[in-house]
């Protein structure tokens, strides 16, 4: 069974489910770990830990929908970009289900921006290698789907990561 055979599998039978959970666990998990790197502070503030740790997930959760919609339009322009044609919603199925790496880089990336000073860089390696394990499977993804060479996949794929890198920084 080959590759496109195995994005077909999980984009239309029965574990599409799996697919489609694959970003908002990430983002459970990235406001899990806020919630951890925090917890001193919610503690001191008096609010109950049920309280704030709905108000962080649902924080949390809505970022990362947001993130999910953003990335996908980018990755969708850039495939046009590069001579493809993908329906948005398969695209955004197959950018969550590329995103069993993030399940462990998101939290560790929440680690890094908000934990303890002693602990961030190797958070911030778990984090980086997972996001290349991220765009790695994504590009794997693309190039099954569209029956395209991996290089021209990984190009789209890299194209818009330096532009949502980009737009990052400029933000900053």
């Amino acid at each position: 069974m080959g590759l496109g055979a195995v994005v077909n599998a999980t984009i239309f039978t029965e574990s599409r489910w799996q697919a489609v959970l694959g970003l908002p666990t990430a983002g459970l998990l990235w406001s899990f770990a806020t919630f951890l790197a925090h917890s001193e502070q919610v503690e001191a503030l008096g609010v109950a830990k049920s309280e704030a740790l709905f108000y962080v997930a649902l924080g949390g959760m809505a970022q990362t929908l947001l993130l999910w919609l953003g990335f996908t339009v980018v990755i969708w322009a850039m495939t046009r970009a590069f001579g493809g044609r993908v329906p948005l919603l398969r695209l955004m199925t197959l950018v969550s289900a590329s995103s069993l790496a993030l399940w462990v880089g998101a939290p560790a990336a929440a680690f890094w921006i908000n934990g303890a000073p002693g602990h961030t860089a190797i958070a911030a390696t778990i984090s980086l290698i997972s996001m290349a394990l991220f765009l790695h499977a994504l590009t794997r993804g693309l190039s099954a789907d569209l029956h395209w060479s991996f290089l021209r996949a990984a190009g789209a794929v890299s194209a818009a990561s330096v532009f949502l890198a980009s737009f990052a920084f400029l933000a900053l």
